[in-house]
């Protein structure tokens, strides 16, 4: 399947996978290694001799991640925090998330959850996304990505960003504003199918 919107920047990442539950990649691997690290307690797990509190680590780069070291954070944590291996990771992905200043912190409150609007077509959630995110194929990208000859918005503005969509334009304006995208009424929902660009 082709697209028709180039790849946005890698720092627009975390925002796709925030949109589909999708854990960083920063986080994938400390799940790993705690899943590891559980395994490894076992007394008969090769690694078990390594995780003992006065071993000394194997040598290697920082930029390796080294595994010791890391399985020995987490176990005192989750000891510390008396939560179990499962809910560990989620548990870090929260605390990262509320000390996050993100455009999405006012749309996804809580990563635990999925997002508001998981159950809309598919037309209606992609179009919701690129609004949330603030990426995708408005004006003033397709300009900026060298795709389009200007970046005005067809009511005349001098950008169509996400933002100029949802509060400013008078052809596109979102009924209800921000709340709209974020609790998603029937108004809303009805302008993403119908009135919206495609953006």
């Amino acid at each position: 399947m082709v697209s028709q919107c180039p790849h946005p920047p890698h720092r627009y990442a975390h925002q796709r996978s925030l949109a589909h539950r999708i854990q960083p990649a920063g986080l994938l691997r400390v799940g790993a290694t705690a899943r590891l690290a559980c395994r490894a307690v076992e007394p008969n797990h090769l690694l078990h001799e390594r995780l003992a509190v006065n071993a000394e680590p194997p040598r290697c780069l920082k930029s390796r991640h080294p595994f010791v070291p890391a399985a020995q954070e987490f176990l005192q944590q989750c000891s510390d925090l008396n939560i179990s291996a499962a809910r560990w990771a989620d548990y870090i992905w929260s605390t990262e998330w509320e000390e996050k200043t993100s455009r999405l912190r006012d749309f996804i409150p809580d990563v635990g959850f999925p997002p508001i609007g998981v159950d809309l077509p598919r037309l209606a959630w992609v179009r919701i996304n690129r609004l949330r995110t603030g990426v995708g194929r408005f004006r003033s990208s397709m300009h900026r990505w060298g795709l389009a000859s200007c970046a005005a918005c067809e009511c005349g503005a001098e950008e169509q960003t996400a933002d100029h969509v949802i509060l400013d334009c008078p052809i596109y304006r979102a009924p209800n504003g921000m709340h709209g995208l974020s609790v998603l009424d029937d108004d809303t929902v009805t302008w993403l199918l119908e009135v919206c660009p495609e953006i």
